[in-house]
């Protein structure tokens, strides 16, 4: 069936590299992909047209590094402890829930315009189902770590040869069952989880796998300091050199978070064309990386797929760090203010940011024509958004997952007019919420400590 959408009169941001704006253009979709992009374009007959005056039209964002950790959540943010509570969690996890999970993930990235997202999970199998069903484009890999999580937890770092065999075996099924499979929306890449969870042997093993597939590799790195110092400890360098000395950094991989990077691991990862992935809200060097030429994604993580909140909270990581340095501020009569990075790097960051980092901007993080048509509308008629000298600084500051009312990928409408197309939103986070709680109260039973700190921390 031939697809033939008009989205009239919107304020378009196109996001390409000559920064083009249409205060009030159209776009015509066929099928798949943009065909014409402008202003006044006439269209005899078209299937459906969204009238986009009072919105702003941008490309769907790309979430370039996320789990599907929501089954923890009102229980994490209380605890805090990734090693106590986090990693054992994960223990709890079973194959066979991750569907019923994975398609309310789904539900929550269509709902805050993630049209394409980079999930990195341990039983990915079952999301990719959930991503066929849904309709939205996702990058996905089976993570590989192989250490004892209970043990963990008290700091020892026990090597379990059984478990990474199965993970390794997960990881290169996901590729032979998935990639590139519903209608192209489903591809897959290779991620060691970490270089203090995963052994050399591991990295070494995926990135020939991923040279031989044409892939490309992700992995979490200096994200905490219990990893800095075990890497420290195994090899006498920092993590990011280790990964360069094994001869598995280049541009084809991505490291997520880089929280105890070094001015020299920086240095590195420049040199050998690595991006980074940024998902905190940590005072991070964001500045100093963009300047540098580093590739940077943004993504979401573990528990809250909010790409809007996610902007704005690394930017404040910005100037928090700012104000301590004295960079990336102006004087400006007296009172500081930020001016880097502009509130619409940050969106350029959040949509063909993350497209260039894994290879793909010719199809998607721009709207162009002959790129697929990955598309959200922001509803500007919110009397926190408008009025607005410029919609752009008031989508950052105040826009919400509940003010995009259309999302379109790959031609198809997945929410419109605020609700959910492809998805029963009711239904599916109804039988997730059943799976989170029998997996919570497992981990409580057997964690009588845990629910002990969580109740009194949630004033139970």
């Amino acid at each position: 069936m031939t697809h033939d959408i008009l989205l009239k009169n919107g304020f378009i941001v196109t996001m390409n590299k000559e920064k083009t704006i249409i205060p009030e253009g159209d776009i015509h979709i066929v099928d798949d992909k943009i065909v014409e992009i402008g202003e006044n374009i006439k269209v005899p007959d078209p299937e459906y047209t969204v009238d986009a005056k009072h919105h702003l039209v941008m490309p769907g964002f790309v979430n370039a590094h996320s789990h599907l950790q929501q089954y923890f959540r009102g229980v994490y943010e209380l605890m805090g402890d990734f090693f106590e509570t986090n990693l054992p969690l994960e223990g709890y996890r079973r194959p066979e829930q991750m569907e019923t999970l994975g398609l309310a993930s789904c539900a929550e990235f269509i709902y805050g315009g993630c049209t394409t997202s980079m999930l990195v999970y341990t039983y990915p199998n079952g999301y990719a189902n959930a991503v066929n069903e849904a309709g939205n484009r996702c990058i996905i890999a089976g993570d590989v770590e192989h250490v004892d999580l209970e043990k963990l937890k008290h700091g020892e770092f026990v090597y379990l040869p059984e478990k990474r065999d199965a993970a390794v075996k997960r990881a290169k099924d996901l590729y032979f069952n998935w990639h590139g499979k519903a209608d192209g929306r489903i591809t897959t890449l290779m991620c060691p989880k970490a270089p203090d969870m995963t052994e050399p042997e591991v990295y070494l093993d995926f990135k020939e796998f991923a040279t031989e597939h044409d892939l490309y590799m992700t992995t979490h790195l200096s994200q905490s300091m219990r990893e800095y110092r075990q890497v420290k400890k195994l090899y006498g360098k920092t993590p990011p050199q280790h990964l360069y000395d094994l001869g598995v950094m280049d541009e084809k991989l991505s490291g997520a978070h880089l929280t105890y990077g070094t001015a020299k691991d920086f240095q590195l990862i420049k040199e050998k064309g690595m991006a980074i992935l940024h998902c905190h809200s940590v005072e991070s060097p964001l500045i100093d990386w963009i300047d540098m030429g580093i590739p940077i994604g943004l993504g979401t993580d573990d528990y809250y797929h909010d790409m809007t909140d996610l902007i704005r909270k690394q930017r404040n990581g910005v100037i928090a760090r700012g104000s301590k340095t004295g960079g990336y501020l102006g004087m400006i009569n007296g009172s500081r203010r930020t001016t880097r990075p502009s509130f619409y790097k940050m969106f350029e960051l959040a949509t063909r940011g993350g497209a260039e980092v894994f290879g793909i901007d010719d199809k998607v993080g721009s709207l162009e024509v002959g790129k697929k048509a990955d598309i959200i509308t922001f509803n500007l008629m919110n009397p926190y958004i408008t009025p607005t000298r410029d919609p752009i600084t008031s989508v950052f500051l105040y826009g919400m997952p509940g003010d995009i009312d259309h999302v379109i990928c790959d031609g198809n409408f997945l929410k419109k007019n605020g609700k959910l197309t492809t998805i029963k939103m009711k239904e599916a986070l109804t039988k997730a919420q059943t799976t989170c709680d029998q997996i919570i109260d497992k981990f409580f039973a057997e964690h009588p400590e845990q629910e002990k700190i969580w109740r009194e921390k949630a004033n139970q």
